[in-house]
């Protein structure tokens, strides 16, 4: 749901990042402000369970990590936030992204026909989605990432800056690709693979 004015989940430096985005593609001030549970000041509009919820604004939660995103999201659902997708004018979308609930698009993206989001996903600057591509819940998307069509990228996975998977690919949940890395076959669950070729380097704990 696009929406004319947001409420910002989270003023560390990502939130802080978004606010500074949302003035560059709207002169007008678009943002109510920030609910935080660590940062306090003017712009802050109380904590993440105790604010009083905006009936006329768009909550964004802007946390790089997935797993936050969805947890929070969903919190703030509970206590009955609508959740914003917020999208860069600039982009190019082939597919309906505002069929992303609580999704960010972010600078000069782009993203091809008939890909399918979860919630809450995260594409930055530049990374490039190709055609029928699958994003889990929570999935981070970082700039330059380059995304083959057909791929599918599990829930809560983090794909960092000029990371490259091949078309067909399925990436797990919980999955970290480090910056740089191509990624040639599939990857399962709870692993961070880096290199080119990409191979396991660390095991992780389970999935949120």
């Amino acid at each position: 749901m696009s929406m004319s004015s947001y409420v910002l989940v989270g003023a560390g430096g990502f939130g802080r990042e978004v606010d500074a985005w949302l003035r560059v593609y709207w002169a007008d001030e678009r943002v109510k402000g920030f609910v935080d549970d660590i940062n306090s000041g003017p712009r802050i509009l109380g904590t993440i369970a105790e604010h009083a919820i905006a009936a006329d604004a768009g909550y964004v939660t802007c946390f790089g990590n997935g797993a936050d995103r969805v947890r929070i999201g969903t919190l703030l659902e509970g206590r009955g936030a609508r959740l914003a997708t917020l999208i860069a004018p600039m982009g190019n979308y082939a597919s309906d992204v505002t069929s992303a609930p609580g999704g960010i698009f972010l600078g000069m993206c782009s993203v091809s026909s008939n890909v399918a989001f979860g919630r809450m996903v995260l594409v930055q600057g530049f990374a490039c989605i190709g055609h029928d591509v699958t994003l889990g819940d929570g999935v981070t998307v970082s700039s330059h990432v380059f995304v083959g069509g057909g791929a599918a990228i599990g829930a809560n996975t983090t794909l960092h800056p000029h990371a490259t998977i091949l078309p067909k690919v399925r990436i797990g949940r919980n999955v970290v690709v480090g910056a740089g890395a191509v990624v040639l076959k599939d990857v399962p669950d709870n692993v961070t693979v880096f290199g080119n070729p990409a191979k396991v380097i660390a095991l992780h704990k389970d999935a949120p």
